[in-house]
């Protein structure tokens, strides 16, 4: 299911990028082909200029000069002397040029005579008495700028027709729009790798939270239906044969079960209303070192029921006290103590140990036990995780440390794991003494 949504948000993600990056991409492209034409005309207006100012100021005038400014036949330049066709204009220009001359003249006068403001544009010019007109003008392969001029020099009306091809132009603008429609497609391909990625960061949350809820369902049929079929069991049993000698044990065997799944429903309980900020904190100054004392007292008569050395230890001359909810910080290290206790075999020892520094109180339970794997700390407190995969332990349900964790955070500290020296578990809750 979340590969699919991976996949449409990855399409929709990539498509809308990909469109943005196009609209760029057209207003660069735009802009671009407006400053390359800018340029051209500017070199157009140059040369007119330069024709203009050797015709008017200079009388050496022959065919080099005539081939210069036709650049091999790239643009080119019709002469009239008085009217009269120059003879440069008869010797260099092809029929095919006249003709194309010819169907210029003819397409301006047909289009001044229809009043068209377009080509009654009119260009300033470098040299007096020189009247300019220039226009565009497009036959079925290829566009030029049109600059007709007259000059007035002496007795003689000198005009010339200068048709500036642009062909080198509209090369250029095809190899660049070549070039950003390469860019746009290769975008298209990074742009859906980015997609990926983004789609997989943002989906890992919920993803993440899918497998909690497939777990949690997952543990809650498997701890829940083990007690409700022993229960229905014995029951049947009470029914049927009311009046037997197993009814102390099938009682004690029921009792047991319903205390287990009342344990594990309040853990529940207790994580849900901590997740939803539901669950209430009492602040209150608390000495840490009376309250691990407590915990300590309270366990001992299990330890020494498992032949297991539980010891408390302290340092000297530091103060423990701290505004904290002093049920729930003992509630925590319940938690470790009975793990503690329960992993711990017959004969090692669990040390609870409280010192402080900084302004901060630290609460370690130490353990001889069997110890934790690198791969387990990662994980442990994550809910419903166990490290023993066989759930042989039916007390613990894997909450007991998350519910540790929440305790911790929510009083702006932290719980961690480390190994003991010589084989063991530490567990360490750092609490900030807050006043």
């Amino acid at each position: 299911m979340f590969h699919k949504v991976q996949n449409k948000l990855s399409l929709i993600c990539c498509l809308t990028t990909t469109l943005i990056v196009l609209v760029i991409i057209l207003c660069c492209l735009h802009i671009s082909e407006q400053n390359m034409y800018g340029q051209e005309q500017a070199l157009f207006f140059l040369k007119t200029n330069a024709i203009s100012s050797d015709l008017y100021f200079s009388g050496n005038i022959d065919m080099n000069w005539y081939r210069q400014q036709m650049e091999g036949g790239r643009h080119l330049l019709y002469l009239e002397i008085n009217g009269t066709p120059a003879t440069l204009s008869g010797l260099m220009l092809s029929e095919i040029d006249c003709a194309f001359i010819r169907n210029v003249q003819d397409y301006l006068k047909q289009q001044i005579s229809r009043g068209n403001k377009r080509f009654a544009q009119i260009a300033q010019a470098n040299t007096p008495d020189t009247v300019q007109q220039y226009f565009a003008y497009t036959n079925e392969k290829q566009t030029f700028l049109i600059m007709q001029a007259k000059i007035q020099k002496n007795e003689q009306q000198i005009t010339y027709l200068f048709c500036y091809n642009l062909h080198n132009f509209y090369n250029n603008v095809n190899r660049q729009r070549l070039l950003f429609a390469i860019i746009w497609l290769f975008s298209i391909v990074l742009l859906y790798l980015f997609a990926r990625i983004f789609t997989s960061l943002t989906l890992k949350p919920v993803v993440q939270n899918d497998e909690k809820q497939r777990r949690f369902i997952a543990f809650a049929s498997h701890e829940l239906r083990s007690p409700l079929a022993t229960l229905k069991t014995g029951l049947s049993i009470l029914k049927n044969k009311s009046n037997t000698e197993k009814n102390a044990r099938i009682f004690t065997l029921m009792e047991r079960e319903m205390s287990g799944m009342e344990r594990l429903i309040q853990d529940l309980l207790y994580l849900a209303k901590v997740e939803n900020a539901a669950f209430r904190f009492h602040f209150t100054h608390v000495n840490l070192a009376s309250l691990l004392a407590s915990v300590h007292e309270k366990f001992l008569g299990d330890a020494q029921n498992k032949n297991v050395s539980l010891s408390l230890s302290m340092a000297d001359g530091c103060n423990y006290d701290c505004l904290c909810d002093g049920q729930r910080i003992a509630q925590a290290i319940t938690i470790l103590v009975d793990n503690a206790l329960t992993y711990t075999p017959s004969g090692q020892t669990i040390t609870l140990h409280i010192f402080s520094s900084h302004r901060k109180c630290y609460i370690q339970v130490i353990d001889t036990g069997i110890g934790i794997s690198d791969a387990d700390k990662e994980k442990i407190f994550d809910r419903f995780y166990q490290a023993d995969s066989s759930r042989s332990q039916k007390d613990h349900f894997g909450l007991g440390l998350s519910i540790a964790r929440e305790i911790c955070h929510t009083h702006g500290g932290s719980i961690s794991v480390s190994d003991t020296t010589g084989g063991g578990s530490t567990f360490t809750i750092r609490l900030p003494q807050r006043t």
